[in-house]
């Protein structure tokens, strides 16, 4: 699996920014396409673009201007703490319902849908692109009926594969492959990654911090946030030298005169294509940025904390587990956490013993649940 890098992704050109503003997309009619979708709306895209358009659901407008907020203030946060190697997809743009030279231009070239009518809000992102096809090709090999491969491999819904990682989560034993295979939203359980020698410790560690920063730096619960893997952008000419080949000034000035720049340029960007991303915020639930209000509410803002914790998708390792390797996750996760805590509550000595006080009563939840006969990572509100 390749390594993952800190480098942002590289802004829209100019082209791009003329087609979200409408200009492009009524000459060209490239129609959109449904990739995705969630609980507050319709994720499209448009081949060859790297972005990507989430249409809200009816009744849902006001869940995707949440969404783009908390996005906002994560980003921003993510651009603070570079060394987070978890990304964040860059925002475009926020369209509304009464645009009317955007939705005349674009309407027409989403799918129709009886019960979706346009114009709605839309919000713009960068897209997270595909796992590399040798990738995809792995998972098919290892975890698809060998009956269905070639035919899974051929199919261009697999092609949009982003996958989720479940850390909390192992399929139970010796389950069998499942006859309705698909790549799209592939859930990438802990045992599976473990048989493909994923580095499972570095997305533990590498959760820990970005959750750390959620909680401490943006005031934000988390709650239903997703971690996935997926491809960076590809090699362009919009991307700083420095950031492709991940060497300093000092370091390039090092190199042996005339040295193929483009060549190392491409080999170090394929080799860290591959990355974790972290993405929809529509249900995070935002805190003043105010400690005294945190400390005020310390009980209930704990409490909402471990809520989100244990209800989002299994993600996070969780805490009490029986066996090693998941011990270690779990380990690894929480000092990561306490770390990028610390250094973010730096100057907030009242709250530093907050994050501490999060984890243990992540455990201790845990522990009672156990006892209750519930199981792992039980969830009281979603099954």
């Amino acid at each position: 699996m390749p390594a993952f890098g800190p480098n942002m992704p590289s802004e829209l050109d100019a082209t791009e920014y003329s087609v979200l503003s409408g200009g492009m997309q009524g000459t060209t009619g490239v129609k959109y396409e449904r990739i995705g979708f969630g609980q507050c709306g319709l994720v499209f895209a448009q081949p060859g673009r790297e972005y990507v358009v989430k249409v809200a659901r009816p009744h849902f407008s006001d869940a995707l201007w949440d969404d783009f907020l908390s996005h906002l203030r994560l980003f921003d946060a993510l651009s603070v703490y570079s060394d987070i190697d978890c990304r964040i997809p860059r925002v475009y743009s926020y369209v509304s319902k009464g645009n009317e030279a955007w939705w005349t231009t674009n309407a027409a070239l989403l799918p129709p849908s009886g019960d979706f009518p346009l114009p709605s809000v839309a919000l713009i992102t960068q897209r997270i692109l595909a796992l590399p096809k040798i990738i995809r090709n792995a998972l098919i090999d290892r975890f698809c009926p060998e009956e269905l491969r070639e035919a899974a491999k051929a199919s261009p819904l697999n092609k949009d594969c982003v996958a989720r990682v479940y850390l909390g989560r192992r399929r139970a034993p010796n389950t069998r492959l499942p006859p309705n295979f698909s790549l799209r939203n592939f859930n990438f359980c802990l045992d599976q990654m473990l048989d493909l020698e994923l580095p499972v410790k570095y997305y533990a560690k590498a959760m820990a911090a970005c959750l750390a920063v959620i909680h401490w730096h943006c005031r934000m619960d988390g709650y239903d946030i997703e971690f996935v893997l997926g491809s960076d952008a590809s090699v362009s000419y919009t991307t700083h030298i420095t950031e492709k080949l991940g060497l300093d000034v000092d370091q390039i000035d090092k190199l042996d005169a005339h040295s193929d720049i483009e060549a190392l340029q491409r080999t170090n960007y394929q080799r860290r294509a591959t990355r974790l991303w972290v993405l929809d915020f529509n249900l995070c639930s935002r805190f003043p940025r105010d400690d005294t209000f945190i400390l005020e509410r310390e009980r209930d803002v704990i409490s909402q904390l471990v809520i989100a914790f244990f209800e989002n998708d299994p993600y996070y390792p969780l805490p009490l587990a029986e066996m090693d390797v998941d011990k270690q996750l779990w380990l690894v996760f929480r000092e990561e956490y306490e770390r990028k805590a610390a250094e973010v509550l730096g100057a907030s000595q009242a709250l530093k013993h907050l994050p501490g006080k999060f984890l243990d009563a992540c455990e201790e939840r845990e522990r009672r649940k156990l006892e209750q006969g519930l199981g792992h990572g039980h969830r009281d509100f979603k099954e």
